[in-house]
């Protein structure tokens, strides 16, 4: 090197150590900025320059440098009879150390971002544990041979990195946490005949001793095994059997946190299966359980009097803030909701932030305030601890170190450093608050105890009721009486007793703001009575007791809201979530469906669930909208039938997905070429209207382009294509309509296709086109105004448009158009029977919907030539729209759109309170005889 550099001034305190680190560098072949590296790495980690100077060799291979990567072999046994244990300690820890520098230099000089160089150190350790495994395995099975399970298979010792090391995140002077297993018990043919597990003790502790053992070289990793069942009481290695009994039994809450990131190290295939098969369904429910959240919160607050009692406010680990609240953020999260979501199942606090913001669990601005937090966080970390090689969280309190520290990350100086630090701090512990409420002062306590039931005299009961002042306190008080003595309250466990015991004051106090405080109260019993026998919902309530205010809002309002939520009580977690700007956008709910399907891919069961509860939820929060005039009743209906659409959309690729594992694609040759069949899903009636009401059943017809020749599937079982596509057809049915835990998606009617219930279950599109132009009633012409592709392939939509255009163009002889739809409007009368007297039927009555909707069938189907196919939309409000642009109807006629909205409101207010369609005369008295008018004028008789 040419001219020696002046010393940094950070490095005032080591100049004879830097000088010694200069004469390294003149003495090697280096690039030009390869000095201001070396100093920087020098002014970075005091442990970095010391080990280089004690290995001046390992400064040339820095300063070829590019990239990390770990060498193939740490050690070669092969060629060695006896294994020199001491020599392998001091390969083990001089690789470490070698590999360490490396991390340094790219991280300091290069600027590695922090995921890579904790990915980095994570591989190390795997690296070095199985090395150690190796040799601990080598060393054992020449004395006492190899462990042999029933199957003839060499058995391992299953090493399962629990931590920072599990979730491949680990810092620069961890320790690890380690959990070991083995497959089954039996007895070693070799010297002194050891049993399995004494065979598998053995080499754990073989393993901790060459990695753990202070030698002259230092040591590898210290080794914590104390997360293992039965903590430091138990024995160091069980076998599956055990291992699997203790968790079903034994597990504790904190364990269940803890095992969020267990990764399995070593093993085979079969192992590394069986082991996650006992690990799962011990972390992951597939119920929600919000205990979790109390469970988090009670550890973090063990873990702040901890910190706050050895004055650790400065630990950026454990301290208000630190990387422990979102840790605890992510996996309260993880527990609740993995079981369901397979994209939580990760060890890897990054890959969970990015599950939470494609599934929009959290908000975003939240989420990325979390995932800057925790990257500053752990480079900070990282930082402090390669200064020394020390595992500490603690900001130094030495000036000239902190210098170092801030240089080295790019600050001017500490107080820039500690500003942005305080910045990262304040978002988390606002983040963790929110989810972890904690109440600023206690609840008051009632005179009600577990044994209320027994111990508690109906005075007493009616003195509690009085003194909050209802005006219906008789009838609330009756209400109470009836729950406290009823199964369901014998059901409840203690917790939940505990809970609602707590929440009772709030609800009355709550239910001052009803008109009908009775009423409401009773459907809260409703609801406490269906989630009796599961406490977790209490918990919820309790978490949350802004949720309580909103559902006395929304039950106070809606009947058919209390039902929904007391059959499906996994709504109460989607009333938390406040609605988001984006929560009717079809191609944002298709998005979210996609990924919540993807989370649970290859779970038959999980997969109906999740449409179930996708289709309940978005119906309530349009619903909600609704209650709260967000949106009006044509809104509503046009997101409901959007929702069916993604619903179907997801079901048909569902299917399919199923049937083509089976049966591979449909293929046919047409017209000499070679192609893939297709299928759509065509929506009638009112999906097809996008006019659905909250209880709407679906009309679908299926249908296929398969024709010409050579008509099957490509599959290991191929069969012809319309048996494909009829099976097709039944498994969306199937899938669609079968009741299961979570309810049913929705009814299917496909009696509006060609022939009726006596027709194919599918039909081909010529066949389909040939079916309406030549044999189909005018009904089923009526029908098809209101006909559109909703589902399946895009290929078919615009042939079905065509079709559907062609044959509402054809010509009519318009007497016989008006007698046919007069005709059919009589029958579906004599077949409803709607009342007409001081009740009308908003639906099938005279002068209600249905005459309006015929109405304009007859006027598309009289005038179809006049309104261009261009405008033939399947909406009724948009067709008499279009029909009065066009001057085809009068001024009045194009009342009856103001009508149609009027009636459907009236209709969705009658839903919400779980009411007929049925509703007084005198409220529509004028819209009856207005429609009523419309249809003497365009059939010259009355309905």
């Amino acid at each position: 090197m040419s001219k020696t550099p002046v010393c940094h001034p950070l490095l005032d305190d080591n100049q004879v150590q830097w000088q010694s680190m200069v004469e390294l560098l003149d003495s090697i072949d280096a690039p030009a900025d390869f000095t201001a590296d070396i100093e920087k790495l020098t002014i970075a980690s005091q442990y970095a320059s010391t080990q280089i100077l004690r290995n001046p060799d390992w400064l040339n291979s820095l300063a070829r440098l590019k990239s990390f990567t770990l060498d193939e072999k740490i050690l070669d046994l092969d060629s060695e009879t006896k294994i020199d244990l001491e020599r392998v300690k001091t390969k083990l820890r001089q690789y470490r150390h070698r590999k360490l520098i490396e991390i340094i230099f790219l991280d300091v000089a290069r600027g590695t971002p922090i995921e890579e160089s904790l990915k980095q150190l994570s591989d190390l350790a795997d690296q070095l544990i199985r090395e150690g495994l190796d040799v601990g395995t080598r060393q054992l099975t020449s004395k006492h041979g190899q462990p042999i399970d029933e199957d003839g298979q060499a058995m391992q010792l299953n090493v399962i990195a629990m931590g920072k090391l599990g979730g491949q995140e680990l810092n620069f002077s961890s320790d690890i946490d380690l959990i070991c297993s083995f497959s089954s018990d039996g007895e070693l043919s070799g010297y002194g005949q050891l049993a399995h597990q004494e065979f598998f003790t053995r080499l754990t502790k073989l393993l901790i001793q060459l990695l753990s053992e202070t030698t002259a070289d230092g040591f590898v990793y210290r080794v914590d095994l104390r997360l293992r069942p039965w903590g430091n009481s138990g024995p160091v290695v069980l076998n599956y059997a055990a291992f699997e009994h203790y968790y079903q039994l034994h597990g504790r809450e904190w364990e269940q946190y803890a095992m969020v990131k267990a990764r399995v190290l070593t093993g085979s295939e079969n192992e590394l299966n069986h082991l996650g098969s006992i690990i799962k369904p011990f972390v992951y429910r597939k119920y929600h359980d919000y205990r979790v959240f109390e469970g988090l919160a009670n550890l973090k607050d063990k873990i702040d009097t901890q910190a706050k009692s050895q004055d650790m406010q400065v630990n950026i680990k454990i301290g208000q803030g630190g990387i422990r609240e979102i840790e605890f953020f992510v996996q309260a999260f993880q527990i609740l909701k993995g079981g369901r979501n397979h994209g939580l199942q990760s060890t890897s606090i990054l890959t969970c932030l990015d599950s939470l913001e494609a599934d929009q669990i959290v908000d975003r601005d939240s989420l990325h305030q979390l995932r800057a937090a925790y990257c500053f966080l752990r480079r900070l970390e990282n930082r402090l601890q390669m200064f020394d090689d020390q595992q500490t969280h603690d900001l130094p309190t030495n000036p000239k170190i902190r210098a170092r520290i801030a240089f080295c990350l790019d600050y001017s100086d500490w107080k820039g450093l500690e500003s942005e630090l305080q910045r990262h701090r304040q978002n988390v512990m606002r983040c963790f608050n929110e989810l972890f409420k904690r109440e600023s002062k206690p609840r008051p306590e009632t005179i009600i105890d577990d044994s209320f039931a027994d111990s508690l005299t109906e005075d007493q009961q009616w003195e509690f009721i009085d003194r909050a002042g209802l005006p219906d306190a008789q009838e609330v008080n009756r209400q109470l009486n009836r729950f406290l003595r009823s199964k369901a309250w014998s059901f409840m466990s203690a917790r939940a007793k505990q809970r609602f015991n707590t929440l009772l004051p709030d609800l009355i106090e709550a239910i001052k703001m009803s008109d009908e405080p009775a009423q409401l109260f009773a459907a809260f019993m409703r609801l406490f009575s269906s989630i009796a026998g599961r406490s977790v919902y209490f918990e919820l309530l309790y978490q949350n007791q802004v949720l309580l205010e909103k559902l006395c809002a929304l039950f106070d309002q809606s009947a058919w809201i209390v039902e929904e939520v007391a059959q499906c009580p996994m709504l109460l977690e989607n009333l938390i979530q406040s609605g988001d700007q984006d929560r009717f956008d079809r191609y944002q709910l298709q998005r979210r469906l996609s990924n919540q399907l993807r989370n649970v891919e290859g779970d038959t069961e999980l997969e109906l669930d999740t449409l179930r509860l996708f289709k309940r939820e978005q119906t309530l929060v349009i619903a909600n909208a609704e209650l709260a005039g967000e949106i009006n009743s044509s809104e509503v209906g046009r997101y409901l039938s959007d929702l069916a659409e993604v619903v179907l959309n997801s079901v048909y690729q569902l299917a399919s997905k199923a049937l083509q594992q089976q049966h591979g694609t449909a293929w046919c040759i047409d017209d000499g070429k070679r192609r893939q069949a297709e299928f759509a899903i065509i929506g009638y009636g009112k999906l097809g209207g996008r006019e659905l009401h909250y209880q709407s059943d679906l009309d679908l017809i299926f249908l296929h382009d398969s024709q010409g020749e050579n008509k099957m599937t490509d599959g290991n079982k191929p069969i012809e294509n319309t048996q494909y596509f009829v099976r097709l057809a039944q498994k969306i049915i199937s899938m669609t309509s079968v009741l299961t835990a979570s309810g049913k998606l929705y009814e299917i009617d496909s009696r509006l296709r060609p022939e009726g219930s006596s027709g194919l279950l599918v039909s081909a599109t010529q066949t389909f086109l040939r079916y309406q132009i030549e044999n189909a009633w005018t009904w089923e012409h009526q029908a098809l105004v209101r006909a559109r592709w909703v589902a399946g392939s895009p290929v078919l939509k615009s042939a079905f448009e065509q079709t559907r255009n062609q044959v509402l163009t054809l010509q009519r002889d318009p007497e016989t158009l008006k007698k046919d739809i007069v005709d059919m409007r009589t029958r579906i009368y004599q077949n409803k029977r709607p009342a007409e007297g001081e009740r009308r039927n908003l639906k099938h009555s005279h002068g209600c919907m249905v005459d309006i909707e015929f109405l304009v069938q007859y006027w598309v189907l009289a005038q179809a030539n006049s309104i261009g196919s261009d405008c033939l939309s399947s909406d009724n409000i948009a067709l008499l729209n279009e029909l009065y642009r066009q001057n085809l109807i009068t001024r009045s006629q194009s009342r009856l759109v103001e009508i149609y909205q009027t009636y459907h409101r009236l209709l969705h207010e009658s839903v919400l309170q779980n009411e007929s369609a049925e509703i007084d005369a005198e409220l529509i008295t004028d819209e009856v005889n207005h429609v009523t008018q419309c249809w003497n004028e365009s059939f010259g008789l009355e309905t």
